[in-house]
């Protein structure tokens, strides 16, 4: 796997540089876990590669679709954006998606600094394998880790059937009751084992990402505990754990101290939460190992093969800013998710009042035609559940969760509070002591991510202030959910957006458009003008929801 030896030293911002990439999209067979399948790789090559930048870098992708039977789209998760909104790169919400034998260019900033990931946001793509890691550089911050390497370790559940088939499935009209498809395996760093490298008495850097699609994943290492110090990449007060529980989009930076006379090496499991699933799992791979090694010269161990895991809540992490609770509240938005069948086509999830589906013109595009319109989230048609957020206000979400697994729910462009998280529905009250302790006399605030869990028959309370103009997505990192429809989106400051969107959409994001015949301008149905407000043609039913 993709491995830094050495931390390099610090480079100061005036060290800025330009990072350009040509990726060709195309598929190609792998066998990670020893079953030989159709993935998508980059320029001929799987696993896809990982791309690495100091904080304030500029990145440059241009993308080939050479697919020939998938249009294609990719987000860079976690990526602030500001000010390149239109590189976001859900499709049908920034863009439009990249149709086979296209090209296509996204150009933005590293930043924030920290653990993220690259992944395809087109028609549940991403599990049949077009993702990888991102990691940008904060050389200070890490530097004061005292590490003497790091490694990054991604974890994956993995299905032996490309996600078409299986999404034609999920979303069929034999399945009422919404039964997602067990994963046939568990991986680690795209193969079924992987080897960490780690010196006696020295620090290593290991980054954990969960570019999965469905199971949530323990991770723990036989005699060696974690020492965590970012949480979706906000730097952390330093915790020792034993393990972690890591779900789909999420991301862990903890440092592991190597023994001072290690006579063998150790071995690390993966292992899938089973709690998430709502079938028979008993025929699929749980685990997947790795080796903590000293030296080749040492025995290695057998792998591992515990069930008991010892974890942290994440909820209790402090931020090392010590940012206080955001306060008071302008604006709050309840959410309570809930699955959907329709005769003869299939279920659903609704997220807001219906199940989320895409229109003609992508959202950002009529956020940035519509003038004085674009405040009225009527423009955007109903189907994308469009809330309108005011420039600079606090918005409190509130996630209520009557569902039997857990939900990773992922804002983009943003770091958010988790306010509170218990069992049942949300009574109004915000707990400070759920975010842990601190010394007497230190201001503390609630834990920051981008991808929080909403607990089995639970709740979650999130809050943000809206001061990155934009359009976001809110929705859970389930690929199989967000199928379904379990996404709203977040219309953020489109009166400011009109005003910093220069310059305009680039030509080869319209291009991508005309080529599909799709309008540009306009309301949800391409209207403008007087008819702006006209949306009888977004009003599609809920077979536009999801896949297909």
């Amino acid at each position: 796997m993709w491995r830094l030896s050495f931390l390099l030293p610090f480079l100061t911002p005036c060290f800025a540089k330009t990072i350009t990439l040509d990726w060709d999209i195309s598929w190609v067979s792998a066998s990670p876990d020893g079953y030989t399948r159709p993935v998508i790789g980059v320029n001929g090559q799987w696993p896809c590669p990982g791309i690495e930048a100091d904080v304030g870098d500029t990145i440059v992708v241009n993308v080939k679709n050479s697919l020939g039977n998938e249009t294609t789209g990719i987000h860079w998760h976690g990526m602030y954006q500001q000010g390149t909104i239109s590189m976001d790169g859900a499709s049908e919400m920034t863009q439009c998606p990249i149709p086979p034998g296209s090209t296509f260019t996204y150009t933005f900033t590293a930043y924030p600094a920290g653990s993220y990931w690259w992944h395809a946001h087109n028609h549940g793509q991403y599990p049949d394998g077009l993702r990888g890691p991102m990691i940008i550089h904060d050389r200070r911050l890490e530097n004061s880790y005292e590490a003497s390497s790091e490694f990054t370790m991604t974890v994956s559940d993995w299905y032996h059937d490309q996600m078409p088939y299986l999404l034609h499935s999920y979303l069929g009209p034999d399945n009422p009751n919404g039964i997602e498809p067990i994963p046939n395996s568990c991986i680690v760093n795209d193969a079924a084992s992987t080897i960490i490298p780690i010196r006696s008495r020295e620090k290593l850097l290991l980054r954990i990402i969960n570019i999965g699609a469905l199971a949530h994943l323990f991770v723990q290492f036989d005699s060696h505990q974690l020492t965590v110090v970012a949480v979706d990449s906000i730097p952390v007060r330093p915790r020792t754990v034993d393990g972690i529980r890591i779900s789909p989009g999420q991301r862990y930076d903890v440092l592991i101290t190597g023994k001072p006379y290690a006579t063998r090496n150790y071995g690390l499991i993966t292992r899938m939460d089973t709690a998430i699933f709502k079938a028979n799992s008993s025929s699929s791979k749980l685990n997947c190992n790795g080796i903590l090694s000293y030296s080749a010269k040492l025995s290695n161990p057998p792998p591992l093969r515990t069930t008991e895991f010892s974890l942290a809540d994440d909820i209790t992490f402090q931020p090392t800013d010590n940012q206080p609770l955001l306060e008071p509240v302008d604006q709050t938005i309840t959410y309570n998710p809930k699955l959907i069948y329709y005769p003869n086509i299939g279920p659903r999830i609704a997220l807001g009042d219906a199940p989320y589906h895409h229109q003609k013109v992508p959202t950002l595009y009529t956020a940035l035609t519509t003038g004085t319109s674009a405040t009225n989230p009527a423009v955007y048609g109903k189907g994308v559940q469009p809330t309108v957020l005011r420039a600079g206000k606090v918005i409190q979400i509130v996630v209520n969760n009557a569902d039997t697994a857990a939900h990773p729910m992922h804002l983009h462009g943003h770091h958010f509070q988790v306010v509170g998280r218990g069992s049942g529905t949300w009574n109004g009250v915000v707990d400070v002591n759920q975010w842990g302790g601190l010394s007497p006399g230190v201001r503390r605030g609630p834990m920051r991510r981008d991808t929080v869990d909403v607990p089995p028959n639970g709740w979650v309370v999130i809050r943000f202030k809206a001061e990155r103009p934009g359009i976001w997505l809110f929705h859970c990192h389930i690929e199989f959910h967000v199928e379904a429809g379990m996404t709203t989106t977040f219309i953020e400051a489109p009166e400011l957006l009109q005003t910093i969107s220069h310059p305009k959409i680039p030509d080869d994001h319209i291009q991508v458009c005309k080529l599909q015949n799709r309008p540009t301008e306009g309301n949800c149905a391409g209207k403008k003008g007087q008819d702006v407000l006209d949306t009888r043609e977004c009003e599609e039913g809920p077979k536009e929801a999801g896949w297909g």
